[in-house]
């Protein structure tokens, strides 16, 4: 993995990669597919597949889901799809309504993005996957936490974190204190409340802000955040209890992994041991934690520990299913 990658510029959460496409993909499989939602939307995904032996990772097709700002076909996600597929494994590398820039112009509603979620499960299923697993990275992670917490399809066997926050609002609260954001947290929340009251989901409402110092101390425009005050109120408002995941992992079903980065400046290295607590209190059968020391938010230079963590954990997976399957 990693040849003929260009090094982009460096940007708050890490090192960028520019993808080389034609190059940096020609060891797999890839077909670029469309995820139909049941409320009418189309997101773009991409399937990577192994194009040798497998040793039987073929069975298990893992979905994978981007982090904020982000989008499938480039970043850790991409990392992520090539380093899993060259194990063996099927990658469905997909888009939600929050990718890219949902947020800023108002589709990014993360409480609906069980139906994208939805969509790509059910296109790996019309490819014969029996079994799935979830993998997100960041935001990615409250998603596929969320989803599986909600939904508990029988077909899907296990999720896998990366740089897993417990909360959405916590971290952006904490990151907005840091800076002096203008608005404050407490004058964003009393701002939508005003404006989207009665009914947070009605669109006339909805108009564009934007946070100063949101997310550095300058008044850069790297260092702002663009919102709508929907896409606020249900992904970043406290009373976004779906993008909580200390309030979801708890009620997650299937085995859990959680890799965090020992040097993220996003999300406390406290944070996965939290996550790891309280899904072991609760319905997760077994849980899995793993810190990458030295590694910042987006794994710059620390892909490799990053991906073999998380092959290491499928592998186990695949192979308890294997034995349950045997010893029915």
């Amino acid at each position: 993995m990693g040849h003929h990658r260009a090094r982009g510029p460096t940007l708050r959460g890490g090192r960028r990669y520019i993808p080389v496409f034609g190059r940096d993909d020609r060891s797999m499989r890839a077909q670029p597919v469309v995820l139909n939602t049941a409320d009418d939307h189309s997101w773009d995904g991409m399937i990577y597949g192994p194009l040798g032996p497998t040793g039987g990772r073929r069975r298990l097709g893992v979905v994978l889901v981007h982090g904020s700002v982000g989008n499938y076909i480039s970043g850790l996600p991409r990392e992520l799809s090539f380093g899993i597929v060259e194990a063996g494994y099927t990658v469905l590398a997909m888009n939600t309504r929050m990718a890219n820039y949902g947020v800023f112009f108002g589709g990014g509603l993360l409480h609906r993005t069980p139906l994208d979620i939805d969509a790509a499960l059910a296109l790996m299923r019309r490819l014969d996957f029996r079994r799935l697993v979830l993998v997100g990275f960041s935001m990615g992670a409250t998603l596929v936490t969320h989803y599986q917490a909600l939904r508990r399809p029988e077909d899907v066997v296990g999720v896998g974190t990366v740089a897993h926050p417990a909360s959405l609002p916590r971290s952006t609260r904490r990151r907005w204190e840091q800076f002096g954001s203008d608005p404050s947290y407490e004058e964003a929340t009393a701002l939508v409340r005003e404006r989207l009251r009665p009914d947070p989901e009605d669109r006339s409402r909805d108009r564009i802000f934007v946070a100063r110092r949101a997310a550095g101390p300058s008044d850069r425009p790297l260092d702002a955040e663009i919102w709508t005050y929907r896409t606020w109120w249900f992904s970043r408002g406290p009373e976004a209890y779906h993008a909580i995941s200390r309030l979801r992992v708890g009620q997650v079903t299937v085995p859990v992994a959680l890799v965090q980065a020992g040097d993220d400046e996003i999300v406390p290295v406290t944070e996965g041991p939290e996550l790891a607590r309280i899904a072991e209190l609760g319905a997760c059968p077994d849980v899995s934690l793993e810190t990458i020391a030295g590694a910042d938010h987006v794994f710059t230079g620390r892909e490799a520990p990053l991906i073999g963590a998380l092959v290491a954990w499928l592998d186990r997976l695949l192979e308890k299913l294997r034995d349950a399957e045997a010893s029915a």
